[in-house]
């Protein structure tokens, strides 16, 4: 129940951030798989649905949360370039779930609010109305291997697993 409260509450907070900063559509948000075949997000491993995930395979659930958090994170921030994220599974270290940050920065070109201020890539992309560095990734992302992942939809977390629709939200948020 907190996790659905929450994921509620980052959306209400982020409708009302980016209201009226352009008549931009509804992002389009699309991850961008890095991981090798048979590894993170084709992991061939054999699972059973859960909590909503139709998935049979690993990397099947791995995939499906990470479109329904791009469509989450899509309904609300308003966009008509399309924002790339990069994803892979890696291991990353102790207590360290997942990161991610911006691919690149811009300031000073057409639709920039203020001049001389530092834009990351997809909010740049957004006031420019285009692509500033087409072919590339607006944000590069990661997740641990070294955790035990609950892959359900429905926020049901059950004791000793992490939610990683929560994680993945979080990061694709950078």
């Amino acid at each position: 129940m907190i996790a659905k409260k929450t994921r509620l509450a980052l959306a209400t907070a982020l409708v009302t951030a980016v209201a009226g900063l352009s008549q931009a559509q509804a992002a389009d948000i699309i991850p961008v798989i890095f991981d090798a075949p048979g590894t993170g997000y084709y992991d061939p491993t054999p699972v059973a649905p859960v909590g909503g995930n139709p998935g049979t395979t690993r990397g099947e659930q791995r995939r499906i949360v990470a479109q329904y958090a791009a469509a989450l994170w899509g309904s609300v921030l308003q966009s008509d370039v399309p924002i790339f994220i990069g994803a892979r599974f890696t291991p990353l270290g102790a207590n360290v779930l997942g990161s991610a940050g911006a691919t690149n920065v811009f300031a000073n070109f057409p639709g920039a609010q203020v001049a001389g201020v530092w834009y990351h890539s997809a909010l740049a992309d957004s006031l420019a109305g285009v692509d500033l560095n087409p072919g590339y990734i607006d944000i590069n992302s990661n997740f641990s291997t070294d955790f035990n992942f609950y892959f359900g939809l429905d926020g049901n977390t059950p004791a000793g697993q992490v939610n990683f629709l929560d994680v993945v939200m979080h990061e694709f948020s950078h």
